[in-house]
């Protein structure tokens, strides 16, 4: 298991961004919208580190959803359905692994009810 990022939900996402580039002096990396959730995403990074910052904007009545804060931990795992299952069976499960665009995720939470994202890359199917 890896970690790889922190989300954090944010209630204006290009205020946020221009909060983060133009005061932090991060670098947008992407951004893009979520159809699965109908929210939308960017990634930020400082010069010389590894950790990337991910902004989470949600619209109003999504159920996981939230104003500002901790969104979540996101870990990559091999198998994102094994290690939900794995994972589920000693903290509480709380959304069983989906496709999301090219990743297969699922959501758990640690024993305070922070959200950990644990999510596999899938594999391109081979042609037979």
């Amino acid at each position: 298991m890896k970690f790889i990022y922190t989300g954090i939900h944010v209630s204006d996402l290009d205020r946020s961004i221009k909060f983060y580039t133009k005061e932090l002096k991060m670098k947008l990396l992407f951004r893009a919208e979520i159809k699965e959730t109908g929210g939308k995403v960017a990634w930020l990074k400082s010069k010389g580190s590894s950790q990337v910052l991910e902004l989470n904007w949600y619209p109003e009545g999504y159920p996981h959803g939230g104003s500002s804060g901790l969104d979540h931990l996101a870990y990559q795992v091999d198998d994102a359905d094994e290690a939900y299952d794995r994972l589920s069976r000693t903290s509480r499960g709380e959304i069983a692994p989906f496709d999301e665009g090219r990743w297969r995720l699922g959501y758990i939470r640690d024993p305070d009810g922070n959200w950990i994202e644990i999510g596999s890359r899938i594999r391109k199917r081979s042609r037979t």
